[in-house]
């Protein structure tokens, strides 16, 4: 019951962060046209049937059943166009039936720029906000290689822990993150030319395989992880860990004299070193301790263990919450949705395209994005709101019909030609623009439903396989890491 009470809380939170950033698109809509003296209709959140309305000075405002949206009905700005989407009957007249007076182009370009303006001013807000405020989790994920899987093709190629990508098929990369989006973007290609710098400065250039991940489908380098911490959740009663004297928030940095580069980076040199005395190098606190710990060969788990719970902290932060700089993750933000952009209009690589049009989520990604961002902290929830009004504010101003870009597209055309784009030409391309936008959200909310569903499937098996494995190892010890380091995905 409990469960039930905070889905449906975390369901309104979402509700309401998500009408935030349309409320703030739509209200930037709405002051542009009071302030140029354009007629207002109607100021919606939401679309379909409204559960709220009220008409004040000739204006109805209403909040709409469906939230994931909005509009403001502008009669001399878009007379026809929006009907198909909003539902709404409202012509080009003023209360008397007389025609509204036709408005400057200059007037449209400002009141369509407005919209995408009110997101970025609340991203804006937002980013400065997440600054200032302690609690928020912040971290940048590098490309340094913190563990590579020996039984991988990337360790078999010449990748090593140590070593920092620097390209991706000839695409600079800074983060882990930006790593991930440009093997996403692989396309048809099977390898990538990955640019490396070794530990001693040296550059060379590998060719690494790609892997695909089931749950999601995209590529990705499989068997590496990045560099981050190795830190001790849990130590089991009994356990050899526990007589040695390690606790629960240690970090392990050092196995006999080596840097630990990744919680699965030790797990994999403690398979190595079999049931074999090892020196451990830990963190507590500001303290550097050792410890001797003689492993216990497992016979379910079939490894050596010496009772620990291991996780990393900082793959827990999303790319979302990277950078505490406010200027330095808004910049993030837009650039990764012009990447993606320019991978759809211009592709870089055979099937690049394709890659992107695969794994574009919907609004259904969304969502379920925002609910569990906002569930795992607040400010993670809010850092996914400031991402996402960036995303709307860019692609609002796509030069595309129907869209904010549109409008002032057509504008301009007004101002270079001096005269408006033929009416029958803007209502064939608009009503055209408006149908394929419905036809393409529909779609996308069908394929974000049955991958939710897997990614549903996939962790009730792995918190299955979690749950068989701690019970196997009660009363022995155990080093296994939890689900969130997956060995082979990484950040």
């Amino acid at each position: 019951m409990l469960s039930f009470f905070t889905a449906v809380f975390y369901g309104v939170v979402v509700a309401l962060l998500f009408s935030l950033a349309i409320f703030i698109h739509e209200f930037g809509h709405y002051l542009a046209a009071r302030w140029l003296g354009l007629k207002v209709d109607a100021f919606s959140i939401g679309f379909g049937p409204a559960i709220w309305k009220k008409t004040v000075n000739g204006i109805e405002y209403k909040i709409c059943c469906i939230p994931f949206g909005g509009y403001v009905a502008l009669p001399q700005l878009d007379p026809s166009g929006m009907q198909k989407i909003q539902g709404d009957n409202s012509g080009g007249e003023d209360e008397n039936g007389e025609p509204l007076p036709d408005i400057a182009p200059w007037k449209r370009i400002l009141v369509a720029f407005a919209g995408p303006l009110g997101n970025v001013v609340l991203a804006v807000f937002l980013a400065f906000l997440l600054f200032l405020v302690p609690a928020a989790r912040m971290n940048v994920t590098g490309t340094e290689v913190g563990s590579v899987l020996r039984s991988s093709k990337a360790y078999e190629r010449g990748l090593r822990v140590g070593d920092r990508i620097e390209t991706v098929n000839g695409v600079s990369v800074e983060t882990w993150s930006d790593l991930r989006v440009e093997s996403m973007l692989a396309g048809d290609q099977e390898t990538g030319l990955f640019g490396i710098v070794r530990p001693d400065g040296t550059r060379t250039t590998l060719e690494l395989p790609f892997t695909t991940n089931n749950v999601f489908g995209v590529k990705m380098l499989g068997g590496v992880a990045p560099l981050g911490k190795c830190v001790v959740t849990n130590v089991l009663a009994g356990s050899v860990a526990e007589k040695a004297g390690l606790r629960p928030d240690d970090e392990l940095v050092t196995l006999n004299g080596q840097s630990v580069g990744s919680t699965w980076h030790f797990i994999e040199r403690m398979v190595e070193n079999g049931v074999n005395p090892v020196t451990l190098g830990v963190l507590r606190g500001r303290e550097k301790l050792t410890f001797e710990v003689t492993p216990v060969m497992d016979q379910e788990a079939k490894r050596p263990l010496i009772g620990v719970m291991l996780d990393d902290p900082s793959e827990q932060v999303m790319s979302w919450m990277m950078y505490r700089n406010p200027w330095k993750q808004l910049r993030w933000d837009s650039l990764s949705v012009v990447r993606v952009l320019k991978a759809l209009v211009t592709p870089r690589a055979k099937g690049e395209r394709k890659a992107v049009a695969k794994n574009i989520g919907g609004p259904v990604t969304i969502v379920v994005g925002l609910y569990r961002s906002a569930k795992g902290s607040m400010w993670d929830g809010l850092g996914f709101l400031r991402m996402i009004c960036m995303n709307l504010a860019i692609l609002n101003l796509l030069p595309l019909p129907v869209l904010d870009g549109g409008h002032i597209l057509f504008a301009l055309y007004e101002i270079l030609f001096r005269r408006k784009p033929h009416p029958k030409f803007v209502s064939i391309v608009t009503n055209f623009f408006a149908f394929l936008l419905i036809g393409l959200m529909l779609f996308l909310v069908f394929r974000d439903v049955l991958l939710q569903r897997r990614i549903i499937k996939a962790e009730k098996a792995l918190e299955e396989k979690l749950s068989d494995s701690n019970e196997a190892g009660q009363g022995s010890a155990t080093n296994q890491a939890p689900a969130s380091a997956a060995p082979a995905q990484g950040k």
